[in-house]
């Protein structure tokens, strides 16, 4: 079989030294600002009350049982299925806070 591409150059020039160098120092010896787990990624504003939290995580399950909705008409078999008890247990949860805002203001 005849290789149509050449492999690469080895790479030892001090020019490649130096671009290692600063990959190291970037992702291994640099401190890195990351969020502290108790943070999270996701901070609500301090002034959300009760009410306007839980509607809020309504309108969220609402998005992600449309979004695994979605990604299950492209599957088919188990991966299909695991899709639809995504949706079924995004669906509980829905129920749940939907309940939570009706006990707020009863009918």
């Amino acid at each position: 079989m005849v290789k149509v591409t050449p492999d690469p150059p080895l790479g030892d020039t001090p020019r490649d030294r130096a671009a290692v160098h600063r990959t190291i120092d970037r992702y291994l010896t640099k401190p890195h600002n990351l969020p502290t787990p108790e943070a999270g990624y996701f901070t609500p504003n301090a002034d959300l009350s009760f009410e306007d939290a839980l509607a809020r995580a309504s309108d969220l399950l609402n998005c992600a049982a449309a979004t695994a909705h979605e990604s299950a008409d492209g599957l088919d078999g188990p991966s299909r299925a695991l899709v639809h008890s995504v949706m079924h247990l995004i669906e509980m949860a829905k129920v749940m806070v939907d309940r939570s805002l009706d006990c707020l203001h009863p009918q």
